[in-house]
């Protein structure tokens, strides 16, 4: 029995995992309406940046304008570098390309594992490739032959050279290995704490951890780091941007030491520190919400948002259903009085930075508290696994926490409201 043909494009019988430069104008129609697809999805949708990496890559392949998909020209092109930029030091067409690879892999995973059509992009390259898979065709025992585009337009067994059927005998062995260890990993039960935290922990860069502090929402003007030239050491320990609750820097080291155990960096900076660019370079965690201006800028379009109606009170309203949802701390109760405080967690893509943010942020000090205690327990986050719609490890989420608080401490948090998308 004669081997299979491998063709760039025509009509004879493909084998069912070869890569194939699309060579006619269904096959082209087929390649825009997956692209189109991919786009829609969740993976890519909430991503305008990562989007566009995609469709100009795939776009310039159709045209047959590969020389176009080098990192320079797409840092231009894309992006808006300007044409002398160091690719050396400036690594946004890699992260990019990086994470679009990424979300491909997770897009035919979890929402088009039967696809017949799969768009990829190799590592170490920047050109796209295109598998098709003909299910009316049983495979054969041999390993599929990937063949990079402008390769020979036929290549039978007969004229492949030796060394390389050996090379596939090899690839043979190390795919049944790979099943076998893929299958023990199985075995082992999956971590819940992992199921919330993977977006960020998986993220490219370090993770920034930023802290509310005492100044919250009253940026200092000018440039903080002149002002302290002119301050001594004294004045430097009072102030209100250098002052972190005690409860928060209980959640912050709770949350730094979740990250670190996973292997993962991190830095920590205040929310008066922190800048626009420092949130553009990574994923990043927000503590506090009425003392971090990042926090609150995050959530204002969001379903749950926070308002102030009046100088003392604050409210977290659902505005799906504002008349009946509100959740309100009013700051001049008396400290030992507070019963109840609220808190907003959330894990968004944020539309600005295209980063995953993570928010731990109380109405006060007792809420963040409890915020971070149960996104740091694996109980806690079973919880949220139990309400939560299928696939929620990979979704936006809001959540809007209660917890009891009995003379100035914090009790367990309870979920009162979500929201996933």
């Amino acid at each position: 029995m004669g081997s299979p043909k491998i063709l760039l494009n025509g009509s004879a019988r493909r084998s069912p995992h070869s890569f194939l430069l699309p060579g006619t104008e269904k096959e082209r129609n087929a390649v825009c309406e997956q692209l189109e697809l991919i786009l829609a999805s969740s993976v890519f949708c909430h991503s305008k940046r990562y989007a566009s990496v995609l469709k100009y890559i795939v776009e310039h392949s159709l045209d047959g304008s590969t020389g176009r998909l080098k990192e320079r020209t797409i840092g231009i092109e894309v992006f808006g570098r300007t044409p002398d930029y160091d690719t050396a030091t400036d690594h946004v067409v890699r992260s990019a390309v990086a994470e679009v690879r990424k979300r491909l892999a997770q897009y035919y995973q979890e929402e088009a594992n039967g696809s017949r059509l799969r768009i990829e992009i190799l590592p170490g390259s920047y050109v796209p490739q295109f598998r098709w898979s003909d299910p009316s065709t049983q495979p054969s025992a041999s390993v599929p032959v990937a063949i990079p585009l402008g390769s020979s337009p036929e290549l039978t067994k007969d004229r492949l050279p030796r060394h390389w059927w050996r090379f596939a005998g090899l690839a043979s062995v190390a795919l049944v290995l790979a099943v076998i260890l893929a299958g023990l990993s199985l075995l082992k039960p999956a971590d819940p704490i992992d199921s919330f935290w993977g977006p960020i922990l998986s993220a490219r860069g370090s993770v920034l951890l930023c802290v509310g502090n005492l100044q919250g929402g009253r940026q200092s003007d000018g440039d903080p780091e002149n002002a302290k030239h002119s301050v001594t050491l004294r004045d430097f320990h009072q102030m209100a941007s250098e002052i972190v609750h005690v409860d928060d820097a209980v959640t912050l080291t709770r949350i730094a030491g979740l990250i670190a155990s996973r292997n993962k960096s991190y830095q920590v900076v205040s929310q008066s520190e922190a800048t626009f660019t420092d949130l553009q370079n990574g994923p990043a965690v927000l503590i506090g919400l009425m003392n971090n201006d990042w926090t609150e800028r995050l959530v204002k379009n969001l379903r749950f948002t926070v308002e102030h109606p009046a100088r003392d009170i604050v409210i977290i309203r659902d505005h799906t259903y504002p008349a009946s949802s509100t959740w309100t701390l009013d700051y001049e109760t008396p400290y030992l009085e507070v019963t109840k405080d609220y808190a907003l967690v959330l894990r968004v893509s944020d539309p600005k930075t295209d980063q995953m943010v993570v928010t731990v942020a109380g109405i006060s000090v007792f809420g963040t508290l409890a915020a971070g205690e149960f996104l740091t327990s694996a109980q806690e986050i079973k919880k949220l696994a139990a309400i939560a719609p299928r696939g929620w490890q990979h979704k936006n989420l809001e959540l809007v926490l209660a917890t009891d608080v009995i003379r100035g401490r914090a009790g367990h948090a309870t979920i009162v409201a979500s929201h996933f998308w």
